[in-house]
């Protein structure tokens, strides 16, 4: 349950229109007026909270439960116990993410410039804007209506903020192009310099790094993650794409809308990842590569060659899934066999 020190509720609902809301179907429900205070997990759940089971893993669960009504998909709604009221939906996780929406919304009212904020007198703020206690920015920067920019955060010249959008605490934003309702963590680097030399036996020069980054509308940065510049043409985060805490998207890199990329993955310089692609967590890609649309990359992979659309690998390097899985069971075969020699 929701710490209410940390999380301010919205209010109460009833059955009905929770079921409303998620476009569900009511049964077992013989009040469906019953007012529902709260959400909860399927173990925690009291007689006035909604709680969600997308899955018989949590059957169990779900059979001891005491929660007031259940979101749950019609295949398990007969494991229930008799007297729960059930909201059924195709996609409970989906429809309880947007319940627990509508009781706890992620609003931020603050408004105004802390006096120990810098703010550059050329740059542009724009109405019900928010700067926090040690921000800083830059001269030309245009920032758009309803931004929060929070504590220590640091926009850089000329840098563009498009509305509602929120940097969070020590985030750093330069040499960009930000949409509306993007959302940058706490400690995360946007627009760094890219990582490119050129060496020789003569030395190492640096080159210059005189793109940008662009980050399109909707799209999440985590926090401690980088996105770095481009060289020359622009590093690109496509709209609505979610990218994970501690990930490395290189220069040049250029990635569709939609996509989702976990934790402590990389991207090396000039990759273009198509839409709605999943990165899972730790995985590498190579540079210059291309990943087509709709691509999932299993956790720990190592992409060093190009992918086709639709495809699922995994692996290092990757090949497609189900040779990784074939893979992976022979490795532990040969390992049970080895044992066995053993202990002959």
């Amino acid at each position: 349950m929701a710490d209410k020190r940390f999380f301010a509720k919205s209010g109460s609902y009833s059955i009905a229109d929770l079921a409303e809301r998620v476009g569900g179907e009511l049964m077992n429900c013989p009040a469906p007026d019953t007012v529902i205070e709260d959400v909860a997990s399927v173990e925690e759940a009291a007689g006035s909270d909604i709680c969600f089971v997308e899955n018989r893993r949590y059957v169990a669960a779900l059979g001891s439960s005491k929660a007031g009504v259940c979101l749950l998909p019609r295949n398990i709604a007969d494991r229930a116990p008799e007297a729960m009221p059930l909201i059924v939906s195709e996609r409970p996780r989906r429809a309880f993410a947007k319940i627990a929406a509508l009781f706890y919304p992620q609003e931020d009212h603050r408004t105004g410039v802390d006096q120990s904020a810098h703010v550059d007198p050329s740059a542009e703020l724009g109405d019900g804007c928010f700067v926090g206690p040690g921000a800083t920015i830059g001269a030309g920067a245009k920032i758009g209506a309803g931004v929060k920019i929070c504590a220590n955060a640091c926009v850089g010249e000329a840098v563009v903020i498009g509305d509602g959008t929120v940097i969070g605490e020590n985030a750093s934003v330069s040499h960009a192009l930000i949409g509306a309702r993007v959302v940058i963590y706490p400690g995360a680097r946007v627009g760094t310099c890219g990582f490119g030399f050129e060496v020789d036996e003569s030395g190492l020069v640096k080159m210059p790094q005189l793109g940008r980054a662009i980050i399109e509308d909707d799209v999440e940065i985590g926090a401690n993650s980088c996105v770095d510049r481009g060289s020359g043409p622009d590093t690109v985060i496509g709209r609505a794409t979610m990218i994970d805490n501690l990930v490395q998207i290189g220069h040049n890199v250029q990635i569709g809308k939609g996509c989702i990329i976990c934790g402590q993955a990389g991207i090396a310089g000039s990759a273009r990842i198509g839409n709605y692609v999943v990165l899972a967590g730790q995985v590498g890609v190579g540079g210059h590569l291309e990943i087509g649309d709709g691509v999932q990359v299993a956790a720990m992979s190592g992409v060093s060659n190009s992918i086709a659309p639709g495809q699922k690998v995994g692996g290092m390097p990757t090949v497609p899934i189900n040779d990784f899985r074939r893979q992976i069971a022979a490795v532990k075969a040969l390992g049970r066999r080895k044992s066995d020699q053993e202990n002959k």
